[in-house]
């Protein structure tokens, strides 16, 4: 099969196309027909050969891909041949075929095409462990989403404003204020014009949110604390700015 090869990895690589050999599904696996990779900060990193794959993982670049169901490993229900779905991977997915754990296949939804549903393994799993598995999300629970314009924080907007929940999301500049609105948030922050805790405060009658997604890190580790509510969760996925350090 015809695979991106990352040539000479460093600060100078080169992405090239190569034969490879073909993966073959073991238990529990599928093998997907690629119809469209996801772009990650992780790839970029692992041409540069600061981000190795896991052990075991494939050393091409590619961590989330759509297309078809070309063969289904053993042990696996639930899917067939022909399914169009999308994935996320250890790495593979710029090729023509890559493997996938079945328990990381989504349908690909039928309301967007392949190409499109390429991006939503990495946002969407991210989202929903982080939002609903580690900071278990409750009913009636109002969200802080940090970086309300990015990949993952414009589809949780989507995700939580649609089970109906109050979204509050910070972004930078007034364009994108409109743009996390459109996505369904009930506020949007510039955190370049306004303070996001003050902000928050004032919206929740002094009692500040139940859950806060971010990654930004730094100096918002002890501002997402006075932006929490009594019991609330916060859920760092990255630490953009750091992780602030006080004496």
């Amino acid at each position: 099969m015809k695979a991106i090869k990352i040539q000479a990895p460093g600060a100078d690589y080169r992405l090239v196309v190569d034969t490879m050999p073909q993966p073959e599904p073991g238990p529990g696996q599928v093998l997907i027909a690629v119809a469209a990779a996801g772009l990650n900060n992780a790839d970029l990193l692992q041409a540069r050969g600061k981000y190795p794959p896991p052990p075991g993982a494939s050393p091409i670049l590619g961590m989330e891909v759509s297309g078809t169901i070309a063969r289904l490993g053993e042990g696996v229900s639930g899917w067939t041949a022909g399914d169009k779905v999308c994935a996320l991977i250890a790495g593979g997915g710029y090729a023509e075929e890559a493997l996938a754990d079945a328990g990381s296949l989504l349908p690909a939804p039928d309301t967007i095409d392949l190409v499109e549903a390429a991006g939503l393994p990495e946002a969407a799993f991210t989202a929903w462990a982080n939002v609903m598995d580690a900071a278990r999300l409750q009913p009636g629970e109002s969200l802080l989403i940090h970086g309300g314009t990015s990949g993952i924080g414009s589809i949780a907007i989507q995700i939580f404003a649609a089970r109906g929940h109050r979204i509050l999301t910070t972004v930078g500049s007034e364009q994108k204020c409109e743009a996390a609105r459109k996505l369904g948030a009930a506020r949007a922050i510039n955190y370049r014009e306004e303070d996001f805790v003050a902000v928050v405060k004032d919206e929740t009658g002094g009692k500040g949110v139940n859950v806060i997604l971010d990654m930004v890190g730094g100096d918002y580790v002890q501002r997402n604390i006075e932006a929490a509510a009594p019991w609330g969760r916060i859920v760092n996925i990255a630490y953009q700015k750091g992780i602030s350090r006080r004496s």
